[in-house]
């Protein structure tokens, strides 16, 4: 079977050999043997790692502990894109990165090299063996493999743990699979994730992500509602299928994409209640109102942190009550973002 298209890792050096402390060979040594060429050992790590949350820098870190202890390179192997995007409708694919800033984080901590395959029908029918011959043996020599205990690959996700045992222990690559990383008696993963996210339980998220949740967009035409009030918003596009949490006002970030300017911002997920007898209004929006800013931000993208959980959304009887929610809104935002 064909190896499936994919990109082309990076190079690994060849280790230089160790310098003879006498240069001249001894004559009955006879002739030495000539370097075996093939591929490169390295130490291997595989996962779709969306969040990189606490377990994933737990199976990373275990990883680069054992490369850096033999001396070999530590190759973290993902997907270009979430093997979901592939299989599920895009209002199914509830991702916590981008692929872009996925693969950006993963390239971009300890001393790791990156390679990421294209996942396409190709890779997608491949039998796990193999993706673990013909794809991955191929191109580099794994004297280890780190995976989750729960590791699923190939066509149909039919490749777990046990055969990658059994083919480790066919061709001497050893298999470290490792229970998942427990915090509060359950297993850190996406799904528990998203879930906290589904259920606004952001404060748990969070903790277990290392960092805020946070998605970006561009920013386009609104309602016009804010400015009104005295409090303009923008009204954000959320983009590469990165999940929204709970309909609710959240106290965040605004960081504006291509600068250093960062303001303090509450953010409101869903429909607007008070406005849901205008038909026209119906519609689910991301708004975010930055705090301290002035200018026009239509055509900007922008990065928003959901750093705490206010309230949910709700209905107000007229602008004044919820004029006057919006500014209490403001008052904790600022006090959660300082």
């Amino acid at each position: 079977m064909t190896a499936p298209l994919m990109s082309t890792p990076t190079p690994l050096a060849d280790p230089q050999p160790t310098p003879l402390a006498d240069p001249q060979p001894t004559p009955l040594a006879g002739p030495q043997p000539l370097p075996i060429a093939g591929p490169p050992p390295v130490v291997c790590v595989i996962g779709v790692f969306d969040g990189l949350h606490r377990g994933h820098q737990y199976l990373l870190a275990a990883a680069e502990a054992e490369a850096q202890q033999l001396g070999l390179p530590c190759l973290v192997v993902t997907f270009d894109r979430d093997p979901d995007e592939f299989f599920l409708p895009a209002s199914e694919c509830h991702k916590l990165l981008s692929n872009q800033e996925r693969l950006e984080l993963l390239s971009g901590q300890g001393q790791r090299q990156l390679w990421a395959l294209s996942f396409d029908a190709e890779l997608a029918a491949i039998s796990p063996r193999d993706f673990l011959e013909q794809t991955l043996s191929s191109v580099f020599r794994p004297v280890s493999i780190h995976v989750g205990a729960n590791f699923h690959f190939g066509a149909k996700a039919a490749g777990d743990v046990a055969l990658l045992k059994a083919w480790g222990a066919e061709t001497g690559c050893r298999i470290d699979d490792h229970r998942l990383l427990d915090e509060g008696g359950q297993a850190v993963s996406a799904r528990r994730i998203r879930a906290c996210l589904q259920t606004s339980q952001l404060a748990q998220a969070n903790y277990l992500l290392t960092r805020p949740h946070h998605l970006r967009g561009p920013v386009v035409r609104g309602r016009g509602v804010g400015t009104q009030l005295g409090f303009p918003t923008a009204n954000v596009a959320g983009s590469d299928g990165v999940m929204l949490p709970a309909d609710g006002v959240y106290a965040g970030r605004a960081e504006l994409i291509g600068t250093a300017a960062v303001f303090p911002a509450a953010i409101s997920v869903g429909v607007p209640l008070t406005f849901q007898r205008d038909q026209a209004q119906l519609a689910a929006t991301l708004e975010a109102t930055l705090l301290d800013f002035q200018g026009d931000l239509y055509g900007s993208e922008l990065k928003l942190e959901f750093l705490e959980y206010l309230r949910p959304m709700q209905s107000f009887a007229d602008t004044e009550s919820l004029h006057n929610q919006i500014a209490e809104d403001v008052r904790r935002t600022r006090a959660a973002a300082s």
